[in-house]
């Protein structure tokens, strides 16, 4: 082949070769009218981080939800607690006073009123200052009976000039035993001596509790004139166990230190519908043997200490 011949040639291939990239957008047909272009595919990227994000906040939440027991400053404490009131002292007593009136004859002795014990029923309302230091307000209600007895009886009969006969048998029904009630309204402070250089963390938390306030005793009887009002101290202590986060277990107990002087009713017995009214009197002996007659106007002062001791289940929010 002739040098001119190959020149041609070398020329041919050039062209065709760059006319085939061309090629294929010349042989695509358009679209027929109407018909609908088809859209490219989106491809979304999945981030891996929000797995991960949700699984810091899943630990974030799980760590919020992790308790810690422990005491906290700010926090209101709300408690019912039942108990009982070691009312076993004398709330009343008095010599040679009357203690039963029949329409023959009029009895008298030493009375001695004795209390018992009673259920005590108490809601503590308290604000945490700090770890070791909470401010409460008590009530309670204490109910139980009270027995009584008699010495040195006498009976005269009623009639002018009777003379007084010594130790007449005293009847079934004849001492009285009734109710007692005990109405309470206290201020108390509780000191957590095992927090004062803490943080008060921890389930069990013993403590020690002063309260002042006061009591009231209300005896159905026939002796008194309505209820008589006492202040009220006492001193005690107790453990606390912090069972939830929000619930906790009280075990406390209190000595409680008052007096009480009831005041004595106008009429120890009102009979025949209020017609006939006895006077509640006193007989006391006289120098000569010889017995007076007279109304009773006042009862002495009576110490009334005791114990208490309750448990109960206490709620912090």
């Amino acid at each position: 082949m002739s040098v001119k011949s190959t020149l041609v040639a070398v020329c041919i291939l050039a062209v065709g070769a760059g006319l085939l990239p061309v090629a294929p957008a010349f042989a695509q047909a358009p679209a027929p009218e109407g018909a609908q272009t088809a859209q490219p595919t989106k491809i979304f990227k999945l981030l891996h981080e929000s797995a991960t994000a949700a699984q810091d906040l899943a630990l974030e939440e799980a760590e919020a939800e992790r308790w810690v027991p422990g005491l906290r400053a700010g926090t209101v404490e709300l408690s019912l607690t039942l108990g009982f009131m070691n009312l076993s002292g004398v709330v009343l007593e008095h010599e040679q006073m009357i203690y039963k009136y029949t329409t023959e004859s009029t009895y008298w002795g030493d009375v001695k009123v004795n209390g018992q014990t009673a259920f005590n029923p108490q809601l503590h309302i308290g604000y945490n200052v700090k770890p070791w230091l909470t401010l409460e307000a008590i009530g309670g209600l204490a109910i139980s009976e009270y027995s009584s007895s008699v010495e040195n009886r006498r009976i005269r009969k009623n009639e002018q000039n009777a003379s007084p006969v010594d130790d007449p048998i005293l009847g079934e029904f004849d001492a009285e035993a009734r109710s007692l009630i005990a109405l309470q309204g206290n201020l108390g402070v509780m000191v957590y001596p095992l927090n004062f250089s803490g943080d008060g963390g921890g389930r069990l938390h013993p403590y020690l509790t002063g309260q002042m306030g006061k009591i009231w005793y209300d005896m159905n009887s026939d002796f008194t004139a309505g209820s008589a009002g006492s202040n009220d101290m006492a001193l005690g202590g107790g453990l606390r166990l912090l069972a939830d986060r929000n619930v906790s277990l009280r075990l406390e107990a209190t000595y409680h230190l008052n007096k009480v002087q009831f005041e004595p009713a106008e009429y120890f017995l009102e009979a025949d519908e209020g017609t006939t009214l006895v006077p509640l009197m006193e007989y006391p002996v006289q120098l000569d043997g010889t017995y007076d007659e007279r109304p009773i106007t006042s009862f002495q002062e009576e110490e009334l200490n005791y114990l208490s001791w309750s448990l109960g289940i206490q709620g912090s929010f």
